[in-house]
């Protein structure tokens, strides 16, 4: 959900939440505090401004939560640090990661499904 995202960007910037907002032109941070708590969806003009104000944040990501959070190095305005490079590579493998268990857990599912069937027997 984009709200998450939203935390996972303030959280790999390294900033607060307040900060954050005020990088947007807000003077408080009401509007931040609403959406990250799912009260507000973020409006166009909200999702615009975080993409100018923080050229190196993927657009894409932000808004659908496809490919890295931040810009990799060939693409226009994208001059990300290292850090930002393993900040990247961190949150793949936490995707990775939960691709993983939920694979697991529906493997496990199945697998029971089809004890289940034959213990069943032949109809």
């Amino acid at each position: 959900m984009i709200e998450d995202r939203l935390q996972q960007l303030i959280d790999a910037l390294n900033i607060s939440v307040l900060e954050f907002a005020r990088q947007l032109g807000e003077r408080r941070g009401e509007k931040v505090y609403h959406i990250l708590h799912g009260r507000l969806k973020p409006r166009y003009d909200t999702l615009e401004k975080i993409l100018v104000v923080y050229p190196q944040v993927n657009g894409d990501w932000l808004l659908r939560g496809e490919g890295l959070m931040f810009k990799t190095l060939n693409s226009p305005s994208a001059a990300i640090t290292t850090e930002e490079r393993l900040q990247n590579m961190e949150f793949l493998l936490f995707q990775l990661t939960q691709r993983m268990e939920l694979l697991q857990q529906t493997n496990d599912q199945l697998l029971a499904e089809l004890a289940a069937m034959r213990e069943a027997g032949p109809r």
